[in-house]
């Protein structure tokens, strides 16, 4: 089966995305977002992650939305960065109807409905969490961040999360930039953006899992999980310990 291109109509602007069913999906299946980077494009992002092929294993729906461009013609998804403060762009009620609309007109599951990003997508799928978390139930945000702006308008309902971050990401910073020193905006650390997650759902253990070195890169993976949590809403902390800005 092949991805189909489409186009959404929001808030005046013309929005683009891919839509991904496999073969035989049965009825009221999850659907999942994957959001692309800064300057990246649905189409790239598509081919990067490589979730057609889960998806074709696990029988779910993948949405790849695009950005809009900004001043300097770059896609991009608008979380609050500092180059972006003249944007108007609503992103997460794009997304949010977005959803809404490919579950009322291909039964996709409403209860199961995920966002994963990365990046600038990883950013975005935060946002969702805190502020759409009706609509998009838990997120996967590969080397994203919490910007100070969305740990400002977090709502503070339960979200399970997952984070993939490398320990040697030159781009989004595994110790954060409360000064922000590099000019995007002020973000939290991978870890204090964890801990936000923890007490917000309210997680009573965790434990260290290492996970198997499978490709003899030079990295491995600590998943650090948080358990028994406020309605089920477990927090894992995939730290690639000398990885980079990838997405694994």
């Amino acid at each position: 089966n092949f991805p189909e291109y489409y186009e959404f109509s929001h808030d005046g602007l013309i929005r683009e995305y891919y839509l991904y069913q496999p073969d035989s999906l049965q009825n009221n299946v999850p659907l999942i977002f994957v959001l692309h980077g800064y300057s990246g494009t649905a189409n790239g992002m598509m081919n990067y992650a490589g979730m057609n092929t889960v998806a074709e294993e696990n029988g779910f729906a993948v949405c790849y939305p695009k950005g809009t461009s900004d001043e300097g013609g770059y896609n991009f998804w608008n979380v609050g960065y500092a180059i972006h403060e003249n944007q108007t762009v609503d992103d997460v009620d794009f997304l949010s109807s977005l959803a809404n609309y490919l579950q009322n007109e291909y039964g996709f599951d409403s209860q199961n409905t995920f966002v994963t990003g990365f990046s600038n997508g990883g950013d975005m799928s935060y946002m969702l969490a805190c502020q759409a978390n009706d609509v998009f139930r838990a997120i996967a945000p590969v080397a994203g961040c919490m910007m100070e702006e969305i740990y400002n308008t977090c709502d503070y309902s339960p979200v399970p999360v997952l984070e993939i971050h490398g320990t040697n990401d030159n781009v989004v910073l595994w110790d954060g930039d409360m000064q922000n020193n590099d000019g995007w905006g002020v973000y939290y650390s991978i870890p204090d953006a964890i801990d936000f997650w923890i007490e917000t759902n309210g997680c009573l253990s965790s434990e260290d899992i290492y996970l198997p070195n499978t490709e003899n890169d030079g990295s491995y993976v600590i998943n650090h999980r948080n358990y028994e949590c406020n309605e089920d809403a477990e927090v894992w902390l995939y730290e690639v310990v000398n990885g980079g800005h990838d997405w694994p």
